[in-house]
């Protein structure tokens, strides 16, 4: 055997498995990769087709929020005539309906029923004269009558013509109020149906595109599948799509022949390349020196030429070196191209994760710490909306160069420090940034990036209206792996949106516990059953005699899950999440529903307090509902009175006066609560629409200091001069009550009076009032 064929079968197995193994780790890269774009594309497609139903939804609810509240509706529920009802009015329905509806769509429905369950009005828009409102969506109603939740959005898929989108809604005729879950079987129900086409369609072409079939119910089985997605479409809808098996394996298909013929064809060239080296590096030098050699034994030269290559086996180890260099830069280079991001040329979020990792694994080892860094552009979507997606590249590009510079700077000025930057996606980024355990450089680092765009990003002479919001999270005081650090950063990142954005705010525990908490009530608000889980309990307030004159209705919320919740902390939630308006009926139906009691224990002229939230004093139906309410449990409005906080008084827009002002009229007492605490001028008291002036117990604890009786004399006169009946909270000693008669204030309320009680201990504590406690006692009695 020649050395030609010795040295290649040495050789040639080495390459063979040199190529096969690159090509393996670049199929797996690359089927990695495809895997997750199809993964990205059906992700994004669903999507697509959630926001094509959240429009049907958000169209549905408006539509049926402007019928709802139209005075068609209201004179058509109010009409005793038939005949007339139906024709005209029910005509007028039909031409708001019209007006609202969109004209591209395929069917529209709308249909009102009675407290009974029969229609007693159906319009459709379709060209039967003789179409009526289906069994199945007659169905939807009566479930929804019985049903403690409310607004919820059905998707009927069975439904006579195709799915329909349907919403549900009741009113009371009487009070054109929302009724209580308890009141609706006496409530007109009125439910508008669409049928959602651009849904369909999206539905229908995914389904042929990935032949399987969208699959829409409350939950799902799980699956184990590749390549899957699932959307929520509401709270209580979801819409998974699982592609048919064979989808992924035709792309794959493709992927694995390129991969294929890519390395037979780099293995032959690679083969033919040795092949011609060996003969002129190997076998061509050695059969020069054998011919020498061979000449030289028989006597034909004197001598050996000088070897003009430096040597065979130096040559030889040299191309072995050089064909293995080319092989290690063709799997870096693939490494590259699916590490690297391809608008701003940084690592991707792959390549972050891998550098993360090997970074965390360091500081666990040795020691050292690990900040993480999230920002997120501001205002980012504008810029593509208003200038094109050409400028928000150019825009990223630009930003990741300069927070390089940032970076490189840093790292001159605080050798120790080693940092990783990546895009994660979109107009999101990450910087890792490791340091020895007591360096502090992280302010420095955060300031410099948050100046690269304080009063808008400049580029190519435009500035635009960005800037950047960065979160902070470090390891170990705030996180103990990577997953939890990111998390944490992303929260921290949202802080700092809502603090006004282009400032960094870093991570605290008490900012997770806070949103958790957050989160968690309002769930749970949402879930809401007022009989169940409120309660009411009332507070008494004494004249100058003990006898008591007001008793105020106070709130109190035990969740199943989160057990006793302080008013103070879900008000402000349930008044922010628009879920005020139920809780609010609640209290006004159970507040006077106690009243009876009340009269019977403190005498018929007592009043009763309602505390009435803010953010209801822009809708007058408040107004129509405590009407209604005061006339169906036989109170007189003149023994209710409605308490308005100081604060919120102060800032009555002339909306906002109207409603007060309607509620006044009705002949409703009002009471401006927490006085001496907000911000009110000497012409803003005298213009108050109000018949009492509560003063909130911070100001009574003051005032009643010896030094500062004279004002709050002086405070009290002022109040009844203007016609304003003066009450004190937050009377907890006889100091205090004395100083607060002696000033001539009108009633006392707080702890030494009596804490809040339930109806049962308030009767008790009536009993024991009237029989032990003498009557207080002004200064100097």
């Amino acid at each position: 055997m020649t050395l030609g064929k010795r040295a290649l079968l040495v050789i040639f197995p080495v390459i063979l498995i040199v190529q096969l193994l690159a090509a393996s780790a670049a199929y797996l890269t690359q089927r990695a990769s495809l895997v997750g774009l199809e993964q990205a594309r059906l992700d994004q497609q669903l999507a697509v087709l959630k926001s094509a139903f959240s429009d049907y939804q958000a169209f549905n609810r408006s539509v049926l929020y402007a019928i709802s509240n139209s005075e068609s509706l209201l004179l058509f529920l109010r009409e005793s005539d038939i005949s007339y009802r139906n024709e005209t009015l029910g005509l007028r329905i039909q031409q708001s309906i019209r007006s609202l509806s969109n004209t591209t769509l395929s069917f529209v429905s709308f249909a009102i029923v009675q407290p009974d369950g029969q229609p007693a009005y159906y319009f459709e828009s379709s060209l039967s004269p003789f179409s009526t409102l289906g069994a199945a969506q007659q169905q939807v109603i009566a479930e929804a009558r019985r049903s403690p939740a409310t607004g919820k959005m059905i998707y009927l898929a069975e439904a006579v013509g195709g799915p329909l989108l349907l919403h549900t809604d009741f009113i009371l005729p009487a009070s054109s109020s929302r009724p209580l879950p308890s009141q609706r079987q006496d409530a007109f129900a009125l439910q508008l149906a669409v049928r959602p086409d651009h849904f369909l369609t999206l539905k229908q072409r995914l389904e042929a595109e990935y032949g399987a079939a969208l699959e829409i119910a409350d939950r799902f089985d799980p699956r184990s599948a590749e390549l899957t997605a699932q959307v929520g479409l509401t709270r209580s809808l979801h819409a998974r799509l699982v592609p048919s098996p064979d989808y992924l394996a035709q792309r794959l298909q493709g992927l694995r022949l390129a991969f294929l013929f890519g390395s037979a064809l780099m293995c032959l060239a690679s083969i033919g390349l040795l092949l011609w080296l060996i003969r002129r590096y190997v076998t061509a030098p050695i059969c020069r020196l054998d011919a020498q050699l061979t000449d030289l034994l028989l006597h034909r030269r004197d001598a050996l030429d000088e070897p003009s290559e430096g040597g065979e086996i130096g040559r030889l180890t040299v191309n072995m070196k050089t064909l293995h260099d080319r092989n290690t830069t063709a799997l870096q280079r693939i490494q590259e191209i699916s590490w690297t991001d391809t608008l701003t040329r940084i690592s991707n979020r792959a390549h972050f994760g891998v550098l993360a990792t090997a970074m965390f694994e360091q500081c666990s080892l040795h020691g050292g710490q690990l900040a993480l860094l999230f920002m997120d552009l501001d205002n980012f979507k504008q810029v593509n909306d208003q200038h094109g997606h050409d400028a928000g590249d150019a825009l990223l590009r630009a930003f990741a160069v300069r927070v390089g510079d940032v970076l490189q700077m840093h790292q001159r000025h605080h050798p120790g420090t080693e940092t990783t930057f990546a895009r994660l996606s979109g107009d999101e980024f990450a910087i890792l940034l490791k340091a020895p355990t007591q360096d502090n450089t992280l302010p420095a680092l955060t300031s410099a990036l948050v100046g690269l765009s304080r009063g808008g990003f400049r580029l190519d002479g435009r500035t635009y209206p960005v800037s950047v919001s960065i979160g902070t999270a470090r390891y170990p005081e705030d996180a103990g792996s990577i997953t939890q650090l990111l998390t944490r950063a992303d929260t921290a990142m949202y802080q700092a949106k809502a603090e006004g954005k282009n400032v960094a705010v870093p991570f605290s525990a008490q900012l997770e516990q806070r949103d958790e908490r957050i989160r968690a009530i309002e769930e749970q608000l949402r879930q809401l059953h007022g009989d169940r889980e409120l309660a009411l309990t009332y507070m008494p307030a004494i004249d100058g005699q003990g006898r008591v004159v007001t008793c105020e209705a106070l709130l109190r919320w035990h969740s199943p899950e989160l057990g006793v919740v302080s008013p103070a902390e879900f008000i402000p939630i349930a008044e922010r999440a628009g879920l005020f308006a139920k809780i609010d009926a609640w209290v006004v139906d159970k507040a006077m529903g106690s009243y009876a009691e009340l009269a019977r224990l403190f005498g018929e002229d007592v009043v009763l307090a309602i505390n009435v939230s803010s953010a209801q004093l822009n809708d007058r139906r408040i107004c129509h509902c405590l009407i209604e309410r005061a006339r169906h449990h036989g109170i007189a409005p003149e023994r209710i009175e409605i308490e308005l906080t100081e604060t919120y008084a102060a800032e009555l827009s002339s909306c906002t006066m109207d409603v007060v002002q309607a509620i006044r009229a009705a002949g409703f007492r009002v009471a401006i609560d927490d006085f001496g605490v907000g911000y009110t001028s000497i012409q803003q008291m005298l213009e108050y629409p109000a018949d009492t002036i509560k003063l909130d117990m911070a100001i009574v604890k003051r005032l009643t200091q010896p030094e500062l009786h004279e004002g709050l004399a002086a405070i009290v006169a002022f109040c009844q001069a203007q016609g304003k009946r003066v009450t004190a909270e937050g009377v907890d000693s006889l100091a205090m009550q004395a100083a607060l008669l002696g000033a001539g204030c009108d009633l006392l309320q707080g702890y030494l009076i009596s804490p809040p009680r339930s109806l049962d201990e308030l009767g008790e504590w009536s009993a024991r009032q009237y029989r032990e406690r003498p009557a207080p006692q002004r200064a100097g009695g």
